[in-house]
């Protein structure tokens, strides 16, 4: 009998998420009111923090709110990787502001922050960092470069629910950190987004751009009811988490540490299985600190679309986290720096299968399906990444 597919990624969506959707319709208030409300406490709750949380209607959404509160602008610039989804892009083009791409460091795949310092202008206005696949890289010296020239930091943790840096959770310090609930992250709301500011930061302000520059006090934005009087102050975006997304998001928060741990030990075991084989470099971490989001190898140069057809045979479907922004045709115009590290890494990254509630016959399966690929000929060892 042939054997089921294997998914890059499946959400789990279990009887508790199912009954709380029920319960949201229940209420007969589907849009954006106490639930809402409840997710943003319970992940403030979980990143152990009371900085303000604002959830959003996606991680995008998130981004561009993130990037428009900052004062972002029109003659602007923002630095950020171009190894990177094209969301971090479209935020910033919104603004009316540049996107300008610096390298990655070899190892940890985060921004190089001495690629960054290359790239600062006076029109430099963010820095926007990505914690790619959960790994944070050398952040301490990205807000070192923020304090020095006076920027802000908008950190892309689209990737990072469940890291921490330095002990702390991502989300919990720093300047402005975004997440994404989307359906392939760790947790979903299906989809859905937040941005975490730092404490004292005017969050009226971005309840404000959230939903249409429409001012009402906190109170009044969540209760499950629609509000007639009231004043628009400025522009915004429909752009908020409604009851029935951040009902989902708030059954899946409290499994937050047993998908964490799931994803943990299954990385572990793909790190030990491959640990041998010479033509595949997996990430040089324990996963202690990181929330793995997805689980990447590099594949020396010329094998990865023979790796990827082998495992294809095998039922078993791989990612590639990322082709470069720069490379695409929207992006080429923008300005950017050596890609060097970006365009190697971009030709070995391979996603492989990792999931919140993945049954090891399937992890197994993976695994066996890696290790019996033999490629045509010896070739050259891929680059690596350092322990996070």
């Amino acid at each position: 009998m042939q054997q089921p597919s294997v998914p890059v990624f499946q959400p789990h969506l279990g009887v508790d998420t199912v009954k709380a959707v029920t319960d949201a319709f229940d209420v007969g208030w589907i849009g954006m009111g106490a639930e809402t409300r409840g997710f943003e406490s319970d992940l403030q709750a979980t990143l152990g923090t009371d900085r303000p949380v604002v959830a959003t209607m996606t991680g995008t959404s998130a981004l561009h709110l993130a990037t428009r509160f900052a004062g972002v602008g029109p003659g602007d610039e923002v630095i950020m990787p171009s190894f990177n989804f094209v969301a971090d892009v479209q935020a910033v083009a919104w603004t009316g502001a540049t996107p300008v791409f610096a390298d990655i460091d070899d190892r940890t795949l985060a921004l190089d922050p001495s690629r960054v310092a290359e790239m600062i202008t006076p029109r430099t206005r963010v820095i926007m960092p990505l914690h790619f696949a959960g790994i944070v890289g050398d952040l301490d010296a990205v807000y070192d470069l923020a304090r020095t020239h006076r920027l802000r930091v908008i950190e892309d943790a689209t990737h990072a629910l469940g890291s921490t840096h330095g002990g702390r959770p991502i989300g919990s310090f720093g300047d402005i950190t975004c997440f994404s609930f989307d359906p392939v992250k760790i947790i979903t709301s299906l989809d859905g987004g937040a941005v975490v500011l730092p404490a004292g930061a005017d969050v009226a302000a971005l309840h404000r751009l959230r939903l249409l520059g429409i001012d009402k006090d906190t109170t009044e934005r969540y209760r499950n009811r629609r509000a007639w009087d009231y004043d628009v102050l400025d522009t915004g975006f429909r752009d908020h988490m409604t009851n029935i997304n951040a009902a989902i998001g708030r059954s899946q928060l409290r499994r937050l540490d047993e998908f964490v741990a799931n994803r943990r030990r299954d990385a572990r075991a793909y790190n030990e299985a491959f640990a041998g084989l010479d033509w595949l470099a997996v990430p040089r971490t324990d996963f202690a600190a990181v929330g793995p989001f997805i689980y990447t190898v590099r594949v020396a140069a010329g094998r990865r679309a023979a790796l990827i057809d082998h495992l294809r045979t095998r039922g078993i479907a791989t990612g590639i986290h990322f082709l470069p922004c720069h490379a695409k045709t929207f992006c080429r115009s923008f300005p950017r720096g050596p890609m060097d590290v970006t365009d190697r890494v971009s030709a070995e990254i391979l996603t492989l299968p990792l999931w919140s509630s993945m049954p090891r016959d399937v992890r197994d399966r993976v695994i066996e399906a890696v290790v019996t690929f033999e490629p045509a000929r010896p070739v050259a060892t891929p680059g690596a990444r350092a322990r996070s």
